[in-house]
């Protein structure tokens, strides 16, 4: 194979990944222009109940609404699964690398992908209701929580689990190569079930929230493929999550009167980015001063009172909200990579 067979295989990982942005950025488009002919569903929502209480379902659970709905995830759950066990099958070699060109299993996810999206759109205009009419809310909120936390794990060889230190035991080769061969059905299972957990509408806190399933979908697409591994794309990932928390925190203050938590989830995703995620490059020691400087001086202006700061009460710094979100991700992942070291070793 000479260097120009390469490159165009090369490039056509880089073109199905192009498509997955613009197709993420068009359809979340879409959803919100087709916002108002949901007005019916909406209007008829409950009053928001507290953190434990998810708004938007319907007041009461129609069966056969419902029914559509699990059959809908399950096609989608299972399909996706089968398409990885097959490739994996087809693709033994390439589990912990990366190949070029684009494998059939590229083409069978991104096909599956966009029907049950497409089919989502219009389950959601005719009946609106999603898995959260059936299930807690916060098993949408923990399956994402536990695929940052893998992702840790994953990525502890290429630029550790804090400030670029990288642990042995029990992140062991065993351990992150089970992790390796098993994440792509815990991801799958994560981001469909997430999927489905919503309704696709118009509100900004699942606006953007489905632009985000649609990038994850489109790691998922390129599973196996080079863009799959890069470790730019993986970050710009794993941040984009701050984007969406701070969204869904502002929004649910200013809507349902919640308590103001978007520099909890700031703070917190900002502090993974600054002193985990960012050691996956090799940059001057003085980039990484100024980064963290940054970060610091953000804390300080958060939490000094009006007009100089922010004015962030000081009891939630003593609190060490900041260190909430860090604190659980690493903590899952220490106790996943220790539990499959012990399973391993038995």
């Amino acid at each position: 194979m000479n260097s120009n067979d390469i490159d165009s295989k090369s490039s056509s990982a880089l073109y199905l990944w192009a498509f997955g942005l613009i197709f993420a950025f068009c359809f979340t488009i879409f959803i919100w222009l087709l916002g108002p002919n949901l007005n019916y569903f909406v209007d008829s929502l409950l009053p928001d109940q507290g953190s434990s209480w998810y708004y938007w379902k319907l007041p009461s659970r129609d069966f056969w609404g419902m029914s559509i709905v699990w059959v809908l995830y399950l096609g989608h759950q299972f399909s996706i699964w089968i398409a990885v066990y097959f490739g994996q099958r087809d693709l033994k070699g390439f589990r912990s690398h990366s190949l070029f060109g684009l494998p059939k299993y590229s083409l069978v996810a991104l096909s599956v992908n966009l029907f049950f999206v497409l089919l989502h759109l219009i389950q959601t205009q005719i009946w609106f209701d999603g898995l959260a009419q059936d299930t807690p809310i916060f098993t949408s909120q923990y399956s994402v929580i536990i695929m940052l936390a893998i992702v840790l794990i994953l990525e502890n060889p290429r630029r550790g689990l804090l400030i670029g230190r990288k642990i042995g035991k029990p992140f062991t080769s065993q351990v992150i190569g089970f992790f390796r061969r098993s994440h792509m059905y815990i991801f799958a299972w994560a981001l469909v079930y997430t999927f489905w957990f919503h309704p696709m509408a118009a509100d900004p806190q699942l606006i953007s929230g489905f632009f985000y399933m649609f990038l994850l979908f489109t790691q998922v697409n390129l599973a196996w493929t080079w863009i799959h591994f890069d470790k730019k794309w993986i970050i710009l990932l794993e941040s984009y999550v701050t984007i969406h928390a701070v969204v869904v925190a502002v929004f649910n203050t200013s809507f349902f009167n919640s308590p103001v938590m978007w520099p909890m989830f700031f703070s917190g995703f900002a502090f993974m980015f600054v002193f985990t995620y960012i050691y996956a490059f090799k940059l001057d020691r003085r980039v990484y001063w100024l980064v963290t400087l940054t970060y610091l001086g953000f804390l300080i202006w958060l939490y000094l009172p009006t007009p100089i700061g922010y004015g962030r009460s000081i009891l939630n710094m003593i609190r060490f909200e900041f260190l909430w979100i860090p604190i659980i991700l690493h903590v899952l992942a220490v106790f996943f990579a220790g539990l499959t070291y012990l399973k391993i070793r038995e």
